[in-house]
């Protein structure tokens, strides 16, 4: 018994004729036909009655049909949902982000693909360091991630949505907390508290860069993966700091000043860093979003 067989079947019991059922089915009536008398012989019982102008089922037929009936909307949902799955419609997409610098995209990014693709299950993981991120990516536990940019691995594709400002953050107490220009080269003999080093926190690069360019290699005593810890830190007088501008907006205890570090300033991109080689649809669907575009608003929520 071939699926076919099973087709055939359905459609000369729907259509009560052979030749609309042929029809239906794109073919001649005799290869119908036979494919009938064929399923019949297998099953050994007459599945319709013929008559001049039409056929119906017989006592068997109807009971056969009954139970084919349902298997074939199973089969229909199945291709479908297959198709789907092809389209990246459904599925699974695992999104790993950073810290503070993802607040402002990874909220857009998901409402944009959640309004496209409602059916796709959405992992997110984080927050985690660039490195961490870099890692995940490279050992398939994640699809995509939103980090800090570039990632030099060949195999790594990204792209940058936005670009990080650094300043020097001092505590206010600080003897040149007053000045309107502080010059990184003035603290070379400071404390300094930052990221962890040798973990992948491409802020702390950041920060041990931007010292090196002013001439000296900053003096760390202490390190944090928290922006907040960092902050306290610093308000506490425990040491200086280079962090993103947009640290300023945690700063909800005060005792923390901002200064620039002038025109000339590192600045790290921001972006979607992914596997170019994924096989996962949802991906490229996420990649093929316009964030440029303003959202939709969700009908039930105007």
């Amino acid at each position: 018994m071939e699926l076919r067989h099973l087709r055939g079947f359905l459609a000369v019991a729907q259509e009560q004729s052979f030749t609309r059922a042929a029809h239906r089915l794109h073919m001649a009536q005799p290869p119908l036909s036979q494919r009938i008398r064929e399923l019949e012989q297998e099953l050994g019982v007459r599945l319709f009655e013929r008559h001049t102008r039409k056929v119906s089922l017989s006592h068997a037929g109807k009971t056969f049909f009954d139970a084919v009936q349902p298997l074939f909307v199973q089969l229909d949902q199945a291709v479908e949902a297959c198709r789907q799955a092809d389209r990246g419609e459904t599925g699974r997409l695992r999104v790993g982000y950073t810290g503070r610098a993802s607040h402002v995209l990874l909220p857009r990014l998901v409402l944009a693909f959640r309004q496209r693709f409602p059916e796709v299950v959405l992992d997110i993981e984080g927050p985690l360091a660039t490195g961490a991120l870099r890692l995940a990516l490279l050992d398939g536990q994640l699809d995509v991630a939103l980090c800090f940019l570039p990632l030099t691995d060949t195999g790594i594709a990204s792209r940058s949505f936005a670009a990080s400002e650094f300043v020097l953050a001092l505590p206010a107490s600080h003897a040149l907390a007053e000045r309107d220009e502080v010059p990184l080269a003035l603290l070379a003999q400071e404390a300094f508290v930052g990221y962890p080093a040798n973990k992948g926190f491409h802020l702390r690069d950041a920060m041990d860069a931007e010292c090196r360019r002013a001439g000296f290699q900053p003096r760390v005593v202490r390190e944090s993966e928290s922006s907040q810890v960092l902050l306290c830190l610093i308000a506490a007088g425990a040491g200086v700091s280079i962090i993103p501008r947009e640290l300023q907006s945690l700063d909800e205890i005060g005792g923390v000043v901002f200064k620039s570090l002038g025109p000339d300033a590192h600045r790290l991109s921001h972006g979607l860093a992914w596997l170019p080689g994924s096989h996962n649809p949802a991906l490229h669907n996420l990649l093929a979003l316009d964030l440029s575009q303003p959202l939709q608003k969700n009908p039930r929520n105007t």
